[in-house]
């Protein structure tokens, strides 16, 4: 019999039903225990009006296909939007909540936050639909999830609802609408109001979107960090833990670029003046990398970064910078860039 290869599109209808009914014979904690998984904190299957863990679901499931290969642990998938989700849903499963059940179904209002996120994707993708599967609208809907759960409330934001919200944008934006568009009539007072504030204005939106961002995911644990950003490369998650374990709160850094906006209207190299959107256009929206005066290798654990500590400079500077011990300060890379005068 040849060996099931061990990934979760596999699994079958079949093999789901009989973990469902594993997990009702034992009750919730006695099956997380045995496959080693936690509770879902975004998303719960239903089946028959009852609620499931869906990552520990899927992993119990993979043993029961035929040929009984070990159940898959959870350390060998990413729960979420890519290894679950659609797995799931196209196996006739649904993650929506019944009428009548304890979870509310009616999706909350967008936030403040929430609709600055979706007019960032909007601006990003030049308002064009980028579609229901790609990386980006997978991510926003993982996070607005994320986001209503920390804030003790039930959203089933799904890509759909992330593609609907940035269509909204395009009844607001004379890009589309100068040309005959209407867009989608769901704009919002609030969508008016960011979409005033921010119009124009796309470096504050890539700033305010990346704070945004930034400090929801340095409040996640590992689990759920996989789950919002699962579609991404594992080298970069692990990438993201370490960045985020031993050197800084990402918030910080962009309180920092959004000081320097305040104060010069842009985002510059401190050492050599170089601008990432004069050279790149809207791809260069927001970025800048952040280096910590301080050195990070020296922090013990407490240690804060405040956003004073860090100096805005290009990517090249930042790999001159370290090029060679001992580094270099931010303005003895200025005077060796403007060299002998």
């Amino acid at each position: 019999m040849a060996v099931v290869e061990r990934t979760t599109f596999n699994v079958t209808r079949a093999a789901v039903l009989a973990a469902i009914a594993e997990y009702d014979a034992l009750g919730q904690q006695k099956f997380l225990t045995k496959y080693g998984y936690k509770p879902a904190r975004t998303y719960r299957l239903w089946h028959n009006g009852n609620p499931y863990d869906s990552k520990a679901i899927i992993g119990a499931a993979f043993g029961y296909l035929p040929g009984k290969p070990a159940p898959l642990r959870f350390d060998e998938f990413s729960g979420g939007q890519v290894y679950v989700v659609p797995v799931l849903e196209k196996l006739g499963f649904s993650f929506d909540a019944p009428e009548g059940s304890e979870i509310k179904t009616k999706n909350p209002l967008w936030t403040r936050e929430q609709v600055i996120l979706a007019l960032d994707l909007y601006v990003k993708h030049k308002g064009r639909d980028p579609g229901i599967n790609h990386p980006d609208v997978i991510e926003m809907s993982a996070l607005l999830r994320q986001m209503a759960t920390e804030a003790g409330l039930t959203t089933y934001r799904n890509p759909s609802g992330v593609i609907m919200k940035m269509m909204n944008f395009r009844s607001l934006d004379p890009a589309f609408t100068s040309k005959g568009g209407k867009g989608l009539d769901g704009a919002s007072k609030l969508d008016e109001a960011i979409w005033a504030e921010f119009y124009g204005r796309p470096q504050e939106l890539a700033v305010a979107a990346e704070a945004i961002r930034e400090g929801t995911f340095a409040n996640m644990d590992d689990d759920t960090l996989d789950e919002v950003q699962s579609y991404k490369a594992k080298e970069g998650k692990v990438s993201y833990r370490y960045h985020r374990t031993l050197e800084r709160d990402r918030k910080v850094v962009a309180i920092r670029k959004s000081a320097a906006l305040k104060a010069h209207g842009k985002l510059e190299c401190e050492a050599c003046g170089f601008d990432f959107v004069a050279s790149y256009g809207a791809r260069g929206y927001g970025f800048i990398e952040a280096h910590h005066t301080n050195p990070v290798h020296a922090m013990v654990e407490g240690d804060e970064t405040l956003p004073e500590d860090l100096a805005l400079i290009c990517s090249n500077c930042h790999r001159m910078v370290h090029k060679a011990k001992p580094w270099l300060s931010v303005s003895e890379l200025k005077a060796l860039i403007k060299g002998p005068g």
